[in-house]
């Protein structure tokens, strides 16, 4: 990823996706759902079945009626564990346990109906832009949680690593800070990317 630079003493703060190796969890995922334009398609909504599957869209349902009705027109039903691979989901950042890419979306779905887990590991910094002595917060999401971590950042055009822990919650992300003081505005520091890796693997 290019770094954009700019003069001192703003700062461009870069937030890199993160790769990841993360242990693997168990989703409960079924074969798809083939819509038949019939009653016994509709009685998959039934029992909170409705809660289980989404459209071939990725689009959840609002209730057993919707479902029902959607089935019986002969709407396909997907089960919700393949969510995350619809509709693009499966390209960049998204990851299997083991850290590593989907090929298609038919890859991606193949793994989540064997019970893995689709990961998609990211980072934010708000605002991307800074001033002396201003805060900016890196927010991170999709890791695996309950995780201690490495969090580096690394200063440029130096190119100076630093690197702090930073533990997941049990959502698998953090909220953390940095900020660019006076002191390394005068050592000529323009900007910093952060990445992120939690303690169940490695950077791609």
């Amino acid at each position: 990823m290019s770094v954009k630079k700019i003069a001192v003493p703003r700062l461009v703060v870069i937030a890199l996706a993160a790769g990841l190796l993360l242990a693997v969890a168990s989703v409960g995922g079924t074969a798809l759902a083939a819509g038949g334009g019939n009653a016994a398609n509709a009685k998959l909504c039934q029992k909170d079945g409705w809660q289980t599957f989404v459209t071939p869209n990725a689009k959840s349902f609002a209730s057993e009626e919707a479902c029902t009705s959607y089935a019986a027109r002969g709407g396909t039903l997907v089960p919700a564990s393949q969510a995350p691979c619809l509709n693009g989901g499966w390209q960049d950042p998204a990851q299997r346990s083991d850290g590593t890419s989907f090929g298609s979306e038919a890859d991606c779905i193949a793994y989540a109906s064997a019970n893995g887990v689709v990961y998609k590991p990211k980072l934010t910094a708000l605002p991307s832009v800074v001033g002396v002595e201003e805060n900016v917060a890196v927010t991170a999401s999709g890791f695996h949680p309950n995780s201690t971590g490495a969090w580096t950042i690394v200063t440029l055009p130096m190119m100076t690593p630093s690197t702090l822990l930073a533990i997941t919650d049990g959502t698998g992300g953090f909220t953390g800070s940095s900020v660019f003081t006076a002191a390394a505005c005068a050592l000529g520091e323009t900007g910093a990317p952060f990445t992120y890796v939690d303690g169940s693997g490695g950077l791609t």
